[in-house]
Order: structure tokens, then sequence, then C-alpha cells
């Protein structure tokens, strides 16, 4: 894995003789795909229930633009490995296999939904999605805590905690990081650096070269990677798995991506310029990826399209399925409750 402070370019597949990626089968790539069309059309029937006012409570946070992070960091964990989300924490959700329908009637906070229809920080342990809360960085020591269990346990199991930039300038990252490389804990830092903090660009709020250089701080491996590269994110976070599996110990990723959308999904984002928002949207990942995958073969035209609309249809179902069921009941606002 290259270590520099700079946006990795380099990958571990190497071009074969179409230019295809070797060390990773059509059906692979083609599923990454389907995982972003999913994350965003998961996200985006998310947004649309608040704005036609379906739901209330806290606007949603969207991931879009930022599918390629949860999309590559999870195909390279394995059952058993934990990730630990942010309030954007759909992305993985739908990234680590989580029913749509369920994660959708969470959402719409109906009981069949993950958390019975009582939290949108949807959980599932048995496929180690732990989801937090809306403390900033609250999740990343927890994170800490449950890979040093795992080694304590005698497990090559790891766990992976995303952050924003924002959440990165928080002590409670450092002392994770600080705690895992004395403790030489499986745990994957993965810094999800959007260019913005809320309405601050990361510019302002990080006076850093990158956030990843931070790693040296606490005598890390690090890497910048492009968090708009599907492949290049999936490859960082499995060099950064394998070392942790072989007792190598923690590592800090930054995976540079763009919002595409605002802040929260009613935020008018008057803070950018249209030219920056233009320019983001030719990163697009999803869009990125489609081209190479139709360039180099890996898909047809007319399948791509067949998968397109079978993830609409699949959201679509999954929007059906969280408005028909019921909402929890008054009283069982006091169950499951832990202390």
């Amino acid at each position: 894995m290259q270590m520099e402070g700079n946006v990795s370019t380099r990958r571990a597949i190497e071009p074969d003789s179409r230019g295809a990626a070797t060390g990773i089968d059509a059906g692979a790539m083609i599923g990454l795909l389907r995982t972003m069309l999913l994350i965003r059309g998961v996200d985006a029937a998310w947004g649309e229930a608040y704005l036609n006012e379906e739901i209330g409570g806290i606007p949603p946070a969207l991931s879009t633009g930022q599918e390629a992070v949860s999309a590559g960091a999870c195909a390279a964990l394995e059952d058993g490995d934990f990730v630990f989300t942010t309030h954007r924490g759909q992305a993985p959700q739908i990234a680590r296999g989580l029913d749509p329908d369920r994660v959708m009637a969470e959402l719409y906070c109906r009981r069949p939904g993950y958390n019975k229809g009582k939290s949108y920080h949807v959980t599932d342990v048995s496929r180690g999605v732990i989801g937090m809360g809306g403390i900033v960085a609250a999740q990343v020591p927890v994170a800490g805590g449950m890979a040093l269990a795992q080694k304590m346990r005698g497990t090559d199991r790891v766990s992976l905690a995303f952050f924003g930039d924002g959440a990165a300038n928080e002590g409670a990252v450092h002392e994770a990081a600080n705690l895992a490389a004395m403790w030489t804990s499986p745990l994957i830092l993965l810094c999800e650096n959007n260019g913005y903090c809320i309405t601050q660009p990361t510019a302002v709020a990080i006076k850093a070269r990158s956030i990843a250089e931070r790693g040296a701080g606490y005598g890390l491996p690090h890497v910048a990677v492009d968090g708009n590269d599907v492949l290049a994110v999936k490859d960082a976070v499995a060099a950064a798995v394998a070392r942790a599996r072989a007792g190598g110990g923690a590592t800090f990723i930054e995976a540079r991506t763009a919002r595409l959308g605002g802040h929260l999904v009613h935020d008018p984002q008057t803070y950018r310029t249209e030219e920056e928002i233009s320019a983001a949207w030719k990163q697009c990942p999803i869009a990125r990826f489609r081209t190479r995958l139709l360039a180099e073969g890996f898909i047809g035209a007319e399948d791509c399209a067949k998968m397109e609309a079978d993830v609409a249809d699949v959201v679509a179902r999954a929007v059906a399925f969280a408005r028909q069921s019921p909402f929890p009941e008054p009283a069982e606002a006091f169950e499951d409750l832990w202390a």
C-alpha cells in the first residue's frame, strides 16, 4: 500500500491487456456499481419522503456523491468484521448487505425497522453494523473498544470507523487513534473527507497538508486515496484489513470525495458556487465507475439499464413496505433501554 500525504493514484490492481482490472472478477465489479446505485436510491427516497412531509424530525443527511467510500470499504470486509457509522449511516448499512425494506422502515419510523422504528441510527449486530447517534465522532472510540475486544478474544476480525473531516478535529478521534497505536488494535480509521464541515470548507478547518498525514503523529501507517474511485478505496481498506489481521495494528485512511448535495436534505448550499457544485458532479463516483465498466466490457449498456431499473424497483418496494408498516406503540418507547 502506498503511504503518502497526497492522493494515491497507484493501485494494487493492475490493468490487463484489455485495460480491465485484474484480481477482481466481473461479478464483483458489477456488484460494486449496484451497491452504489442502491445507496443513492435509498438516500434519495428518504430525502423525498422528508421533503414531501411523509416523515418528520431531523432532516436526512444524505450520502449523495460519497457512495464509493462505503461501497469500496465494505467490499474489503468479511463476516465478523464491524463497521461503526456516522449520521450518514445509510451507505455502509446498504453496503454491508442490510435489507433495504427494513432500512427504509426504520427511516420511516415503522416497527419492522432494524431499531423497531425508534431510531434511524440503524444497528444490526449480526451483520456487524453499529449505528451511532448524532454526537460527532462518538462512534470512533466505540469502534476502538470493539477492536480491542476482538484482539483480546483472539480473533482476526477488524473494526472500521467511518468519520468525517469535521470529526477528524474531535479529541475522541485523536484519543482512539493513539490508544489503537499503543495497543496494536485491529482498527481502521476511515476519514470520509467530503470537503465541508457542514458549511465550513475543510481547508479552513484543517491546516495540515492532509488529514491522512496526521496518522504519522500516532505512529500509524496512513494513506490518502481518491474517495470517488471505488476500487482505490477498496484497495486501501483491503491492505489495512490484511495488516490488521496479521497483527500489524491500526491504519489511518483519508478518502477524499465530494458532497453533491447539502449537509442536510433541505440545505440550499448558498455557501457553494454553482461552478463548484457542477465540477463536483463531473466527478460523480457512480457515473465514473459506470463509464469504466462499459468501456472495459464488464457490462453492456442494455444490462446496465436493466440493473438500474432493478435497483429502482427494489427502492420502490422498500418505500411501499415502509409506508404500509405500522408505527411502534407509544408504550414501546420504554422498551429496549440500556444503561
